[in-house]
């Protein structure tokens, strides 16, 4: 293909291109809600008891009022910034066996695919501290313990792939 026949098809490609490209920052306009077990959350902090099996059991979307259908898709974890495994289907959850994990301070990361109808393809990275602790006694009572259901305002930016603050 001669160098003129290229540059006419970018011309003819270009505005298809550019097109695309307009509504990247019309991020999705949803909301999240994690189930887990194996876990307490107090005061914003996840504890689980050495030996214990931390799970998130289910990552749920909802669109906000006005909007349109939305999901999410493969969901990458990550323990103490390490890839440890990805979720590719409903309810994209997983399992962390605490039994040979030392006790202490710890960092749970997730992102998620998120898709929404008339939205640009976004994606949405969750982060939480995790305490192992020996014993149930060693868990706060703190001034804020959470059921089972996390309500997060994960941060969503436009595209795909691990960019972890």
């Amino acid at each position: 293909m001669t160098t003129m026949k290229k540059f006419i098809y970018l011309l003819i490609a270009l505005p298809f291109l550019l097109a695309s490209c307009s509504n990247d920052d019309d991020l999705p306009e949803v909301d999240f809600s994690i189930q887990y077990s194996g876990a307490q959350s107090v005061d914003g902090i996840l504890y689980v008891v050495q030996g214990d099996t931390l799970k998130i059991d289910a990552i749920n979307i909802t669109p906000r009022e006005g909007t349109k259908p939305a999901t999410i898709g493969a969901t990458a974890y990550y323990w103490d910034y390490l890839y440890f495994g990805t979720a590719m289907t409903p309810p994209f959850a997983m399992a962390l066996e605490t039994a040979d994990l030392p006790a202490g301070n710890h960092l749970l990361q997730f992102e998620s695919s998120v898709f929404q109808v008339d939205k640009s393809v976004a994606t949405a990275y969750f982060t939480y501290k995790v305490k192992i602790v020996e014993s149930a006694d060693d868990i706060p009572s703190g001034s804020v313990v959470e059921p089972g259901v996390l309500k997060p305002d994960p941060d969503v930016r436009s595209g795909a792939g691990a960019k972890f603050n």
